[in-house]
């Protein structure tokens, strides 16, 4: 397996809805039950052209101080993956983030930050993107 159908289309229908593209996403909170599955989401949220998510973590993009800093929590694993709590957990992480309230994980300048959970054998993916407001 090399993409999630679900992944694509639950990513085209969230940034169509946000008016955004993916190059416009500050930070994101990806499913990464299993290794693999983060790198192929690189892909299938329009991250990088196909394959090439490898190049991601290459360069450091992906890293706290890179240009799209992914799983600032540390991943679903570094939490045990608690099964049903997964989602909140990566919003909640999120809202830290577009707060100013993130701490050592803190990332500057969230505008726009990203979401993307996996259920099941992948037949349910959902990807969120959040907007920072005034506060």
């Amino acid at each position: 397996m090399t993409s999630w159908q679900a992944t694509k289309l639950a990513a085209e229908e969230a940034y169509r809805q946000a008016r955004i593209t993916p190059q416009e996403i500050d930070v994101a909170e990806l499913h990464d039950a299993f290794t693999p599955v983060e790198l192929i989401s690189y892909d299938d949220l329009g991250f990088c052209k196909k394959g090439e998510g490898k190049h991601l973590i290459r360069k450091g993009t992906v890293n706290l101080n890179g240009k799209l800093p992914v799983n600032t929590s540390g991943g679903l694993k570094a939490k045990g993956h608690p099964i049903s709590a997964t989602g909140i957990a990566q919003i909640y992480e999120l809202a830290k983030q577009m707060r100013k309230q993130a701490g050592e994980r803190q990332v500057s300048n969230v505008n726009y930050a990203l979401a993307q959970n996996i259920g099941g054998a992948g037949s349910t993916i959902s990807v969120h993107i959040l907007k920072k407001v005034a506060q």
